[in-house]
């Protein structure tokens, strides 16, 4: 029990001095991350191409063919909207959005930029049609909101769809986020530093100082060698010892 203790007493330690390997090495953390963040933000100008994004909302409903919305329009409505948001990616309804459109892009090209959702727990559904052309995305998005209300009750007898919010042209870039890029770039260049520094510091197993010999090897210190670099002739001809750095020698009274 005496040794586990001594040995959890001394990690817990042992982690003060790595906290202040750590912070002596603040600044090259800051500076390593600040290079990281500019590489990341000039790969991603440079690499990645900005996509611009334009979407419309559209509400799905049961009809049951009563004059009145029930209850059970509205949880058959429901259930349709999961089986709306997979149709209105089918070939069928892209290819003829693309053809009303005067676009010419594959069934795969399409299926590519357009994307669609849920809007929580209710009937209606978000469509998204994203493209590197501002122009193409509105063009495309607002052919699928023209075209998808007719075919979805065709393909889905007693359904039908309605668009609420058509699409609205945007020139401001969706993708990709210059700013996020350059953050994971300068925490991905600040970790490696602090990796590196906590990997030297476990590994370094030299002895710094004789304050850290009796708590690692729990031996007493029965006495210190001097070192014979730090010798010197007095006046007298003998030889002197002088302990401490340099600037405490200096500031010491010197033997005659």
């Amino acid at each position: 029990m005496d040794e586990k203790r001594q040995q959890k007493e001394e990690k817990e330690i042992d982690l003060i001095p790595l906290l202040k390997a750590l912070a002596s090495r603040i600044w090259l953390m800051l500076l390593i991350g600040v290079l990281f963040a500019g590489i990341a933000f000039g790969a991603t100008k440079v690499l990645i191409k900005p996509t611009y994004r334009c979407g419309f909302t559209a509400y799905v409903n049961n009809d049951s063919g009563s004059d009145k919305l029930t209850q059970q329009d509205i949880n058959a409505g429901k259930q349709l909207v999961n089986t709306y948001v997979n149709i209105i990616r089918s070939n069928t309804i892209l290819d003829a959005a693309a053809e009303s459109a005067h676009l010419n892009y594959s069934y795969s090209q399409l299926k590519g930029m357009v994307s669609a959702s849920v809007q929580g727990d209710t009937e209606i559904i978000n469509v998204y049609v994203e493209h590197q052309d501002p122009q193409t995305a509105y063009i495309l998005a607002n052919a699928i909101a023209q075209t998808a209300p007719t075919y979805m009750s065709q393909i889905v007898e007693g359904s039908s769809m309605k668009v609420i919010d058509y699409p609205m042209y945007s020139d401001k870039r969706y993708k990709p986020d210059y700013i996020k890029y350059a953050v994971l770039g300068f925490l991905v260049g600040a970790v490696l530093v602090a990796v590196i520094s906590i990997i030297q510091y476990l590994t370094d197993d030299t002895v710094k100082s004789d304050a850290e010999l009796e708590p690692r090897f729990s031996y007493p210190i029965l006495g210190i060698i001097p070192d014979v670099r730090s010798a010197g002739n007095s006046k007298n001809g003998n030889y002197y010892y002088r302990y401490g750095s340099d600037a405490d020698y200096a500031k010491s009274p010197k033997e005659g």
